[in-house]
């Protein structure tokens, strides 16, 4: 495997010296964004049938907060770069089940000029991710997908267990985010036909979901969703495997309606490691 991964780490490499890409702002970061990214796809291969290497296919560049908006501007390299990986892994015989991509978070704990890269998994899914049709008379209770969970800023955990969640700055919702970016009722998770729909709730800031804004999508775990830049993942038992022991408890102080209050913070990206 380590043969594999150093020729796509060559393969990389070459292409950003002949493009002269520019994702990051800092000398030379593009050469350490190459290493740092095999290093996090080799952290999380699985060994599939026959033998299969299978790469993950959701990465994060976790960033300074004040370069955030300039390196998602460059998305598009990004993406070119995602294809590159995608072809360089093919190359040596190692899968994605999914196109990988790589998406931009925030990370108050880095210096300027410093980064890291993290590597998670999106399982593949038969069921499209668009908008569905909504039978509001079936009981949403029996449909709740098991052991869903969303990882909030990525270092907290807050699992699913109810049919209908509202997510917002205001103190009555479910998941309560502290930011200001947040509407006061930002979003809805309502289950249906034993998946998780997410609804944007007319909110000023809006709901991305995998760069994408949505007014209402079908998730799949590893889904990367933005509530106005606030950083959440979609996982289910899948992914809970690569954070078992950062599970978010709800504090004593929770009333009956199940309602969790989530401070904005700086975040440790270092959760999604194994």
């Amino acid at each position: 495997m380590k043969d594999k991964l150093f020729l796509i780490e060559i393969h990389l490499k070459e292409f950003i010296e002949k493009n002269a890409a520019q994702i990051l702002p800092s000398p030379d970061a593009e050469i350490k964004l190459v290493t740092k990214l095999v290093q996090a796809m080799e952290n999380q291969i699985r060994v599939g049938e026959e033998g299969k290497l299978i790469a993950p296919n959701v990465f994060s560049l976790n960033v300074p907060s004040k370069v955030v908006a300039d390196i998602r501007s460059n998305q598009t390299l990004l993406n070119i770069f995602a294809t590159q990986l995608l072809k360089a892994a093919e190359n040596t015989g190692i899968e994605f089940e999914s196109p990988p991509s790589i998406n931009i978070f925030p990370d108050e704990n880095l210096d300027e000029g410093e980064f890291s890269v993290k590597a998670m998994w999106k399982e593949a899914s038969v069921v499209q991710t668009h908008a569905m049709d909504i039978d509001l008379e079936t009981d949403p209770r029996s449909n709740i997908p098991p052991k869903a969970f969303l990882i909030v800023g990525g270092s907290k955990i807050f699992t699913l267990e109810q049919d209908v969640i509202n997510i917002g700055r205001k103190l009555d919702n479910h998941l309560v985010i502290d930011d200001p970016r947040v509407s006061r009722k930002h979003g809805q998770l309502r289950a249906v036909k034993g998946r998780f729909m997410l609804f944007d709730l007319k909110s000023s800031g809006g709901t991305y979901v995998n760069g994408e804004r949505i007014n209402q999508i079908a998730l799949h775990p590893g889904d990367v969703i933005s509530l106005a830049g606030v950083p959440i993942v979609y996982g289910q038992d899948a992914i809970r495997s690569i954070s078992e022991t950062q599970e978010y408890h709800r504090p004593d102080s929770v009333d009956d309606s199940g309602t969790t209050e989530i401070q904005s913070e700086p975040t440790d990206y270092d959760t999604f490691d194994q």
